[in-house]
């Protein structure tokens, strides 16, 4: 009896454990429970048939269980035992186990799909997995709740920059590769553009910051003082125009309180006048107005007032004399007796 090339076992085998293992926790249909179940025997028979051919991988299932990933989505077995060996077989440098949640300053952290660097026939091609660049090393586990990494690099002497060639569906503008010469290129795919674009900006800073770059916004706030250096030089050199200063107007002066007039009971002598003439200087209230102190005039409205003097009209006092009595009377209380 020929026998089966080694191709068409591995797969037939990955076939079987995808059926049996991988989908077994899976929320399947009756009908899809029922043609999951049709394949697995259809395969066991197929396995019996050719017992040379199968006795070396017959007792792989039972072993193998153990290290089944929780995230996988159908990769085959063997590509998962080799996901964290294949680092190791390119020379990096592996770091002790490290639980997740024991990083420490961590720049950014979240689920992206990593894309395999080897993977079976019927094996997945991405995988999700839990991410977090610590420090300048890149780590990635089954979820964030794994104790120990299932692989890691530093990102020193790497670029980074989005890259939409990796995949042809609608997750294409999301993805991103860590790549450097003579090195592994690392791609991953985030759940969304911006998810992406805030991965490659948190991973590029960290190199520029390991390379010794000074950020955009130090440079700018150092040339801010370069400027306010020379200005204090111009203004050592220089002298001083005094023509710049603004003189204010007198105006802005304040003015003086109205001077203090005798009280009513001592008025200064006016000049003799004859009142029954002079017209023009009598005037009658427009208000009734009670002093508030002596030298104040009390009137009533209709009151005939004789005013004596405007010396102080500018602060909104007359001298006015009414049946004898002489005081300050305000002037906006007054209104002309007579009208010429």
């Amino acid at each position: 009896m020929r026998a089966i090339p080694e191709e068409l076992t591995t797969l037939i085998s990955d076939l079987e454990y995808f059926l049996s293992d991988g989908l077994k926790g899976e929320n399947l249909s009756k009908k899809a429970k029922e043609k999951r179940e049709a394949f697995i025997k259809r395969i066991k028979e197929v396995k019996l048939g050719f017992p040379q051919d199968f006795k070396d991988k017959s007792g792989d299932d039972s072993d193998d269980s153990e290290e089944v990933d929780s995230n996988n989505d159908g990769g085959s077995l063997q590509s998962e035992r080799t996901d964290k060996d294949e680092e190791a077989c390119e020379g990096a440098q592996q770091s002790p186990p490290v639980a997740a949640q024991d990083l420490t300053s961590v720049f950014k952290a979240g689920y992206l799909e990593k894309r395999r660097k080897d993977h079976s026939f019927f094996g997945t091609e991405w995988q999700k997995r839990w991410c977090a660049l610590s420090h300048h090393i890149f780590y990635y586990y089954g979820s964030e709740k794994d104790k120990q990494q299932k692989g890691e690099f530093s990102i020193d002497g790497y670029t980074v920059k989005m890259n939409s060639t990796l995949r042809k569906d609608s997750k294409k503008d999301c993805c991103f590769e860590i790549s450097a010469p003579d090195k592994r290129v690392y791609q991953f795919c985030a759940s969304s553009v911006k998810e992406a674009e805030e991965w490659v900006k948190q991973i590029d800073f960290v190199l520029r910051d390991m390379s010794g770059i000074i950020p955009v916004d130090e440079e700018e706030e150092q040339e801010v003082y370069d400027d306010v250096g020379q200005i204090e030089d111009a203004d050592e050199s220089e002298p001083i125009d005094e023509d710049i200063y603004e003189e204010l107007p007198e105006d802005d002066v304040p003015t003086k309180p109205p001077p203090k007039v005798e009280p009513a009971s001592k008025p200064a002598p006016p000049a003799p006048v004859d009142k029954s003439t002079d017209y023009p200087n009598f005037y009658q209230g427009l208000w009734d107005c009670t002093g508030d102190h002596p030298d104040e005039l009390s009137f009533k409205r209709g009151d005939a007032i004789y005013v004596l003097s405007k010396e102080y009209q500018n602060f909104g006092w007359w001298v006015g004399e009414k049946d004898g009595t002489i005081g300050i009377v305000p002037k906006e209380f007054l209104m002309e007796l007579y009208a010429l």
